[in-house]
């Protein structure tokens, strides 16, 4: 069987590791780290996920996530409107910052990891083009800020539920799910198993 050399990132010694099945576990013979993790259908899932995340990113960020009725006023905000509320407050470097961590890094994220899990099904891995795909993917998996934005979210629930009547809408749903979707890209995406077939 192929034998592939790896650096143990906790004690940098150097294993001669031979391809692993799907479950398997390689560890350091020297402090017991994790050297290499192959997960159950990685492709399949990580593909699945990828297309769930692309179907909800229209209604997470553009449907209302929470309606809000104050002394009969009602009003309600969705993701891309309260950037543009940003904005029209002159808050430009918010607004850009939100945009960019909460909706584009996110889309760059799923769009990169499907291409990478479609082209590794279909055998193109050692295209040019499919190098690039890995790197957006790592990139944007350091940038995006979907559960930071979801956070503050449920810090605004706490606050107002005392101070108005509150609505959970449709879009606070898919952004949950959305949220959830990009969360298990690093659970599923076996990026070393993809890595390998780069080189």
């Amino acid at each position: 069987m192929r034998q592939t050399q790896y650096a143990c990132i906790e004690c940098d010694a150097l294993i001669q590791v031979t391809e692993l099945e799907e479950g398997h576990v390689a560890k350091c013979p020297r402090c017991k780290h994790t050297i290499i993790e192959r997960k159950h259908n990685p492709i399949n899932s990580t593909l699945a996920i990828c297309l769930a995340g692309l179907m909800l990113f229209i209604p997470a960020t553009a449907y209302p996530l929470l309606s809000m009725k104050v002394l009969s006023v009602e009003s309600s905000a969705s993701l891309l409107s309260g950037i543009q509320a940003l904005w029209q407050s002159e808050l430009h470097i918010v607004a850009i910052f939100v945009f960019l961590f909460c909706i584009l890094t996110p889309l760059v994220k799923l769009t990169a990891a499907m291409i990478v899990t479609l082209g590794f099904k279909f055998n193109q891995a050692h295209r040019e083009w499919y190098r690039h795909f890995l790197v957006y993917y790592n990139h944007a998996d350091s940038w995006e800020m979907l559960e930071v934005f979801l956070i503050g979210i449920l810090v605004s629930i706490f606050k107002l539920k005392d101070m108005a009547e509150l609505e959970y809408d449709l879009g606070l749903l898919c952004y949950c799910l959305l949220v959830l979707c990009v969360i298990s890209l690093k659970v599923t995406l076996d990026k070393q198993l993809i890595w390998d077939q780069v080189r």
